[in-house]
């Protein structure tokens, strides 16, 4: 398919943002496939997060062989094949984000950020943050629509990242006047609450935290 109007980086882009739960597949003791399902967040930088139980297989699995990989799916519509729903494979290694860690507490409210109703169970001792290093990725949009991608593709450049984690709270203070409610906010779009919490996408990536009110303007 010749379509000049798609980008498969940005497609996968927004799925991996707008997700809001995937498949996840860990090692198992005898190094066969064992698929579990997680909720998921990211990172600033796009990097996925999840919350898991060190009572789960799979965190035991991930204390074990870090290597994973993360399904993540843009569903279809209620009438159509549910294989015409892009989706997105992400191959990489889960981090264990210590509580110690200076990066811990941010990340944890960008987790709670997109699931609120997990803050009831977060600060159990047995609960832990795991970050994914991405390795690569493999995004199906549809017929011709596939593409093998790399964590640049997906990832902001760790100088933009680090400007937003820094201005996060400040931008998220300063558009708290508007109706839904930001909640997140990263060079990919918002998070709101609004009945839960919906993802906005920009029309394209920020390069500094100084885009973003044009961008918000742009989204309506």
């Amino acid at each position: 398919m010749n379509d000049a109007s798609f980008s498969a980086p940005d497609m996968a882009r927004r799925i991996l943002r707008s997700a809001a739960t995937a498949s996840l597949g860990t090692l198992a003791t005898d190094g066969g496939p064992f698929v579990t399902f997680v909720t998921v967040a990211t990172d600033i930088d796009g990097a996925p997060l999840i919350l898991v139980s060190g009572l789960d297989a799979h965190t035991r699995h991930l204390g074990r062989d870090e290597r994973a990989s993360l399904l993540m799916q843009a569903p279809a519509g209620a009438s159509e094949d549910p294989l015409t729903g892009a989706r997105l494979t992400l191959v990489g290694r889960f981090r264990s984000m210590a509580g110690d860690e200076d990066a811990h507490a941010r990340l944890l409210r960008r987790f709670l950020a997109r699931h609120p109703k997990a803050e009831g169970y977060a600060g159990f001792g047995d609960f832990s943050l795991y970050r994914m290093i991405v390795d690569g990725a493999h995004l199906v949009a549809g017929f011709g629509r596939i593409a093998r991608l790399s964590a640049d593709d997906l990832l902001v450049a760790p100088a933009v990242a680090e400007a937003f984690a820094l201005a996060e709270a400040s931008l998220i203070e300063t558009l708290s006047g508007i109706d839904p409610r930001p909640v997140a906010i990263d060079p990919d779009g918002v998070d709101v609450a609004d009945n839960g919490i919906r993802r906005f996408c920009f029309p394209q990536r920020a390069g500094d935290p100084g885009e973003v009110a044009a961008l918000m303007a742009d989204l309506g």
